[in-house]
């Protein structure tokens, strides 16, 4: 299981990132600012894998300890948790100033840099709220 957050979490992030600044038209959709709920969305998705990634890459470093994916949610690491925030919150501000400085047809967007925090917070908050509901540990 841990292998499978080596690459799906660099390689969503890298998606993100090359349509983030690809110059390809996003599909319309006729909703006001539906593409904050876009970013929102993404880096969502975006701070769980890492969080589940810098999660996975801890735990194999303890030879003794087998984990799954309950541990993974309910033992929270608040450290961990704050590391994927930082990153998808890095990445997300590397992107807006991509946009603006090397992207055709793109645009740098503060509020977008807002949508993809609140993201992030939810996305830390959820996994929060879920340790608290099932930790067994305590």
């Amino acid at each position: 299981m841990a292998k499978l957050f080596y690459w799906i979490a660099p390689v969503y992030t890298g998606l993100i990132i090359y349509f983030s600044i690809s110059d390809s038209p996003a599909p319309s959709v006729n909703i006001n600012n539906i593409d904050k709920l876009y970013h929102g969305g993404a880096y969502f998705i975006m701070a769980l894998l890492w969080y589940f990634f810098f999660y996975s890459r801890f735990l194999t470093q303890q030879s003794h300890f087998k984990f799954t994916w309950k541990d993974m949610v309910t033992a929270w690491s608040r450290t961990i948790a704050i590391a994927a925030a930082v990153f998808s919150f890095l990445i997300g501000v590397i992107v807006e100033f991509a946009q603006e400085y090397i992207a055709v047809n793109r645009t740098m967007d503060f509020i977008d840099a807002v949508a993809n925090t609140i993201g992030i917070i939810l996305a830390v908050t959820l996994m929060w709220l879920l340790s608290k509901r099932f930790n067994t540990y305590s």
